[in-house]
């Protein structure tokens, strides 16, 4: 008889080890499926399968399986005793009753203000639209401001808590402890609620199955950190700390506005309706409060907590209704991801001004290039495993703060501005940023952009100025995110004009294509035009970018790699290098030309006198398309580099190449990489190019 191995066990209900594998027992591969080799009941062997794929699929996301000898896992089966699922039993619904049902009403009450926040939308749209106009031309002022807001806002907070358990304690003394209980007991319960917030947006595994003792600790620990959050917020008030003013925090950890508000609001609503039947009640029960009447100075207390208390709450029900117009995407639950103190029009002052900071630390280390992404990624938080990032209308909230500091444009400061400024300088004692810089290159690659974030870049071009290059490659911008990129720079105020534009890899189609090409034709300002791997830009997009490209147009360099180009297009693009007399750059890489398409490049190449570089590499060329192209280059000798490789030429395409090269003077660079040629004839097409380079 084998005595069993013992094994950490894998389901994380039980604390202690499970039993061993014998030579008989299952194992599990990578896959999750089991191998029955054991002779125990199918029963209870699937039972046990289940649990592990539940319990991988749920807690161990992105972890690997370490893979023991022939294949098989080291994750061991597991049965669970009658031991392990009381005690599961026991935490599950020890955790529904303390966290998941509160919950669940803290998101049904969302829900209703987050209606709200629809309702006075018209209201958030014209004070969020007032407050950027502000921060244009008088940003001090509007930080000015809603620094005053904020901190006056959060010292209101903290008064009206200190007079409700003044008024807690004079109400004990005098015979009412059911009173002072019921206050601080509704105050402890909007401060648990904030606890339950945190824990099942941070700490919460998605869609968890069972629950241990650590849940348990993590919910208590979250008890703690509204605690310990309280003593921030205090002291943000005490030391004007505008860094953690208000919900700073909330908006990296992603937490909802509504459900923010929800416990804010109910720090006080609760001590505004005791507080006012309790006044009320002092004359109505004269009896009972005959000792309290006595004292002037506690009816006093009563009636300044009840009045903090009532505008503690509508200060914060303001907060809450003033919803920003960018940020109304939907979370998870079909809400919308709405936040308070933290959205894009509030958000902290300290915050901007390191933003600004690291943008101006950036264009002096990078010859004035602003890159985006890892500025972006210096404000994102783990949570729940999972990286939480800045929401649209911050991203675009910042890049426009930080275009507006750096390109001002024609932007002139008035009187309230520069009295603003000094001001701004003794109270909130921020150091004044040397704004020596200026933005000539912005790049907006792979900034991760959300739904809405298109629209909102559109507003921030329209308005900006002093650079010419921009970049939004990697980003999955579609046929109407490009639309409205485009229609941003032709709407422009100062009249922004782009020299290089990169929109390479996103899903851009026929549409984007055809705003990018009207914006060419308008301005005539691009000279670098890369709309590589857009593998939805087809035949009709190419042919409206070639329709722009006549003899006038300064474009230099265009690239359509990984594009469905097709021999459509190339009809289109051939066409257009007939008469064009400014393209200097031709990428077609990995294009489907095929042997047609290839004609009609050439036929083109054979009629040009501009065109420098070709790039026709993994497009289909074969043979018979090289005779095509052969004879283009006995009648161009303008072209001085050419990539062929990858394609199916063998060595009859390498001779034509070569007896082609014996009559052309202006190549100097041919690439053959990748095509079953010879090593010999490459060698000779090579040294002919040298030859001719020399001589030429």
């Amino acid at each position: 008889m084998r005595k069993p191995k013992s094994t950490a066990a894998l389901d994380v209900e039980a604390a202690e080890q499970a039993p061993g594998r014998g030579a008989g027992s299952s194992t599990w591969g990578v896959n999750g499926q089991s191998d029955e080799r054991g002779n125990g009941p199918s029963t209870s062997r699937h039972a046990a399968g289940y649990r592990a794929e539940e319990y991988a699929a749920d807690n161990m996301e992105g972890v690997p399986f370490t893979a023991g000898a022939g294949g098989s896992s080291a994750l061991l089966k597991y049965r669970s005793t009658t031991q392990d699922l009381i005690i599961g039993a026991m935490f599950k619904y020890l955790m529904w009753v303390i966290a998941i049902g509160p919950w669940k009403c803290i998101k049904g009450v969302s829900w209703v203000l987050n209606k709200w926040q629809r309702f006075v939308y018209p209201l958030s749209y014209a004070l969020f639209y007032g407050s950027d106009a502000m921060d244009k031309t008088m940003p001090t002022v509007r930080a000015v401001i809603v620094w005053f807001w904020n901190t006056s806002s959060l010292a209101l907070h903290f008064v009206d808590v200190i007079l409700i358990f003044a008024v807690i304690n004079i109400v004990s003394q005098n015979g009412n402890g059911w009173v002072s209980i019921t206050m601080g007991l509704l105050y402890f319960l909007s401060h648990y609620l904030m606890a339950v917030i945190m824990y099942m947006e941070n700490d919460r595994p998605i869609d968890c199955p069972v629950y241990t003792g650590v849940d348990f600790l993590n919910f208590a620990r979250r008890q703690l950190d509204v605690l310990f959050f309280d003593i921030q917020l205090l002291s943000s008030v005490v030391h004007s700390n505008i860094m953690i003013e208000g919900m700073t925090q909330m908006m990296l950890q992603g937490y909802e506005e509504a459900r923010v508000c929800l416990h804010m609001i109910m720090n006080s609503l609760p001590a505004c309706i005791i507080l006012g039947v309790l006044y009320d009640a002092i004359f109505a029960l004269k009896d009972q409060f005959e000792h309290i009447l006595e004292r002037k100075s506690a009816i006093n207390a009563i009636y300044a907590a009840f009045m903090l208390a009532v505008l503690n709450v509508v200060d914060k029900f303001i907060r809450l209704s003033l919803a920003d117009p960018w940020l109304h995407p939907l979370n998870e639950d079909g809400y919308p991801l709405l936040y308070m103190r933290s959205n894009a029009a509030r958000l902290p002052r300290a915050l901007m001004l390191d933003f600004v900071f690291r943008c101006n630390v950036q264009l002096s280390e990078n010859n004035d290039r602003l890159t985006l992404r890892p500025l972006y990624d210096k404000y994102v938080i783990n949570c729940r495993g999972e990286a939480k990032h800045l929401a649209d209308g911050h991203k675009m909230y910042l890049l426009r703060k930080a275009l507006r500091s750096f390109n001002k444009g024609a932007v002139r400061f008035n009187r309230a501005e520069e009295i603003a400024r000094k001001v701004d300088r003794h109270i909130t004692r921020d150091q004044t940023l040397s704004e020596t810089r200026t933005v000539r290159e912005v790049d907006a690659s792979n900034i991760r952009p959300g739904p809405h974030l298109a629209k909102m870049l559109e507003e921030v071009l329209s308005e900006t100025t002093g650079f010419d290059f921009l970049s939004l490659a990697d980003n999955r911008f579609s046929d109407e995110s490009v639309v409205h990129i485009v229609e941003g720079l032709r709407h422009n105020v100062y009249g922004l004009k782009i020299r290089e534009l990169d929109l390479s890899n996103n899903d851009m189609g026929d549409k984007g294509a055809e705003a990018v090409a009207t914006y060419i034709m308008q301005y005539k300002c691009v000279a670098n035009l890369n709309l590589s791997s857009n593998v939805h830009l087809g035949p009709v997009g190419v042919k409206g970018i070639a329709s722009v490209l006549n003899e006038d147009s300064v474009l230099e360099r265009l690239d359509l790699s990984g594009c469905d180009v097709t021999g459509e297009g190339a009809a289109a693009l051939g066409a257009m290098l007939k008469g064009n007399r400014g393209l200097k750059c031709l990428v077609l890489a990995n294009t489907r030309l095929g042997t047609q398409g290839i004609d009609s490049i050439c036929k083109g190449i054979s009629k040009n006198t501009t065109l420098k570089e070709l790039d026709i590499s993994r497009s289909g060329c074969d043979d018979k398309a090289v005779a095509y192209l052969a004879q283009a280059l006995q009648q161009n000798n303008t072209l001085e580099r050419l990539h062929v490789g990858n394609n199916r030429i063998t060595d009859v395409g390498a001779k034509m190449l070569a007896d082609a090269l014996q009559a052309n003077t202006g190549l100097h660079f041919v690439d053959l990489a990748g095509c079953p040629i010879d090593k010999s004839w490459k060698k000779l097409i090579s040294n002919i190019v040298k030859g001719s380079s020399n001589m030429h």
